[in-house]
């Protein structure tokens, strides 16, 4: 049974060792103050560090002044292209009552949570990629989407836009639910030209649409007619100035991390390596108190190794 009528709920999704990230994801927005609901899309078991946990009668854990809750998914898609339909679930089943968040789970919040209590008041919460975040509206990939989606009866466009938006962070009051119906709707719009449910990315990003869920939030974004309030890529701590989250992309995830090799190459720990370590002593412990002390520790070391081969 799915829990019901909360004012504020954070949703991700994972599979395999993701999960650890997930873990380090609650830890930072639990001690940054927020105290709504998590939850969370799985495939697989329950992650192991959920043995520690407080299970309450309802079927929810305790984490902190926070709970989470689990849901098993069954859809073969890869995650990134189920993450809008997900969302207009857990909008459906009245599991969010009120706001509703959705973050990758190699993701961190730095700020105080209010801020984003702040902040989605505004509109839709985005936030600017770092590759290719500039995409005039006049882009001929735009132009295309045009093309495709007129075919579809989408109509006018709502806003044209001038930045690219990534998909791993979205945060919007439910009475703009229409942005994640049109996220969905043009993620089937993507399927329907063939591209495949299955994979992060089809083809080169010289198709139409080749990160799919990322190319489909950003057609949302120009035809929900949802009001948006967005940040630049310092949001997700990728150039100076950002307060809000780190997002580790790429396949070198913080958990995976050999930092002290990597620091030799000529990559030393970046800021959201060291505060993934910084919160994953938290609430939930993914790691090993022995385990977590030696992630640390080479973190340290490779940071002193990585001034003399390479820079941050």
């Amino acid at each position: 049974m799915s829990p019901t009528g909360n004012d504020q709920v954070i949703c991700t999704l994972y599979e395999g060792d993701y999960h650890l990230g997930v873990a380090v994801l609650i830890n930072s927005i639990v001690r940054s103050g927020f105290r709504g609901l998590f939850w969370v899309g799985h495939r697989g078991e329950l992650p192991p560090w959920t043995a520690h946990l407080q299970l309450r009668a309802d079927g929810l854990y305790q984490v902190g002044e926070a709970l989470l809750g689990f849901e098993e998914i069954d859809r073969p898609y890869h995650f990134a292209q189920f993450k809008p339909e997900f969302m207009s679930g857990i909008i459906d089943r009245r599991i969010a009552r009120k706001y509703l968040w959705y973050f990758d789970p190699d993701i961190t919040v730095r700020c105080e949570w209010e801020f984003f209590e702040r902040w989605v008041k505004f509109g839709v919460c985005l936030c600017q990629e770092i590759t290719m975040g500039v995409m005039p509206s006049n882009h001929p990939l735009r132009c295309e989407w045009k093309e495709i989606v007129e075919n579809h009866g989408w109509g006018e466009v709502g806003e044209e836009q001038e930045r690219y938006y990534n998909s791993g962070f979205v945060g919007l009051d439910i009475r703009h639910r229409t942005f994640v119906d049109m996220w969905k709707a043009g993620m089937q719009i993507a399927i329907s030209t063939g591209i495949t449910e299955f994979n992060l990315q089809h083809g080169t990003r010289a198709d139409a649409f080749f990160s799919t869920d990322q190319d489909a939030l950003n057609l949302a974004a120009m035809y929900s007619k949802a009001p948006l309030t967005t940040i630049g890529p310092e949001g997700m701590g990728w150039i100076p100035g950002g307060f809000t989250m780190y997002h580790t992309v790429g396949g070198k995830k913080p958990w995976r991390k050999k930092f002290v090799r990597s620091a030799f190459s000529g990559v030393p720990p970046w800021n959201g390596d060291k505060h993934f370590l910084e919160c994953a002593g938290g609430p939930i412990q993914p790691f090993s108190p022995a385990h977590l002390k030696k992630m640390r520790r080479a973190a340290r070391v490779a940071s002193f190794v990585g001034r003399f081969y390479g820079q941050q």
